[in-house]
């Protein structure tokens, strides 16, 4: 077995994105962060995924959701 792991490096290219509870679109980016979900290994190689992920402002005052992921 080879011991040498796959990492895959993503981030999404989008403007922004819809809030999930009332729908309004945001590009104004509150922070970001790394998600490593858990890896199935490939080929008997251990695969390391590696998640740009966003956190957006909602902008709808009336929603309650003030900030929400990607």
């Amino acid at each position: 077995m080879n011991d040498e792991a796959i990492n895959i490096r993503a981030r999404s290219t989008a403007a922004g994105a819809a809030c999930p509870d009332c729908g309004s679109r945001s590009s104004r980016i509150h922070s970001s962060y790394l998600r490593f979900p858990a890896d199935v290994p490939s080929a008997g190689r251990r695969v390391v995924l590696c998640l740009r992920v966003r956190r957006f402002f909602c902008p709808e005052d009336s929603c309650g959701r003030r900030t929400f992921v990607e």
